[in-house]
């Protein structure tokens, strides 16, 4: 189980983690917070050492003291519109903790994976919450073996690290985030992101959901809503709703 104490002692934050609530396993952590979103304030966080039925993809499915999985519920945050933000929140406070920490490079592959050398490293995904948002947040941390598109901060790094200093660092550069989210100013965590897209200027493929045909297009940057500006073949400037599209992209 995660030592709470020293999660707590990691913290700088006002909101984000200042309650903890932590579970040996769990169907999902989303699942979780959503059943009990109402009576917590904002900024908890639900962690759980296992989950049997990750929301993010079945990369994700804990192995006890080796990952990370929790969701934070966020019940100032009540407009749909800002879920491709939060998106931009999670990643680039993951980011920018991995980097701090353990001088790791990543890339963010819109709207809400990572990857490191071409292989997933961590997601986020945000979802409603009853009066407000959940972000959810998977990171493969000291697992030993994985899949050939999976790696892990071990792997990486070639030693295990520390979870609750990982846990605490993300909820401090998470808090950075929200209050300039919720300010309305988000300039820097959008910038942030964008210095760090995997396919900035290159081309990629493009499938509405629900078909089959891909368009190619040319990925520009991500716009302060968290949506994809492109260009596509014809020569005009397109912005992609995240929620409509599937991005295909493999670097070469």
């Amino acid at each position: 189980m995660y030592d709470l104490n020293d999660i707590r002692g990691y913290l700088e934050t006002k909101i984000i983690g200042q309650t903890i609530i932590q579970y040996h396993d769990l169907n999902s952590t989303y699942a979780k917070a959503k059943s009990i979103f109402e009576g917590c304030p904002d900024g908890t966080v639900v962690l759980s050492e296992s989950q049997s039925n990750c929301d993010i993809g079945n990369e994700w499915n804990s192995i006890p003291n080796k990952n990370i999985n929790f969701s934070i519920i966020l019940n100032s945050v009540n407009n749909n519109s800002l879920i491709p933000l939060m998106d931009l929140v999670g990643c680039s406070s993951v980011h920018k903790s991995i980097l701090e920490l353990y001088n790791l490079e990543s890339k963010i592959k819109w709207p809400k994976d990572m990857l490191i050398n071409g292989r997933k490293i961590s997601s986020v995904e945000s979802n409603r919450g009853k009066a407000g948002l959940i972000l959810s947040i998977s990171i493969n941390v000291n697992t030993d073996q994985v899949e050939d598109s999976i790696t892990s901060i071990k792997i990486e790094r070639g030693e295990d690290v520390e979870r609750e200093e990982l846990i605490g660092t993300i909820l401090n550069n998470m808090e950075y985030c929200y209050e300039e989210l919720l300010a309305g100013t988000v300039d820097a965590f959008v910038n942030y992101y964008n210095n760090n897209l995997l396919f900035a200027g290159k081309e990629v493929g493009v499938v509405k959901k629900g078909r089959k045909t891909v368009r190619k297009v040319l990925a520009k940057n991500i716009d302060s809503r968290g949506w994809l500006v492109v260009t596509n073949e014809k020569g005009n400037e397109e912005i992609l709703n995240p929620g409509d599209i599937i991005i295909q992209y493999e670097e070469a």
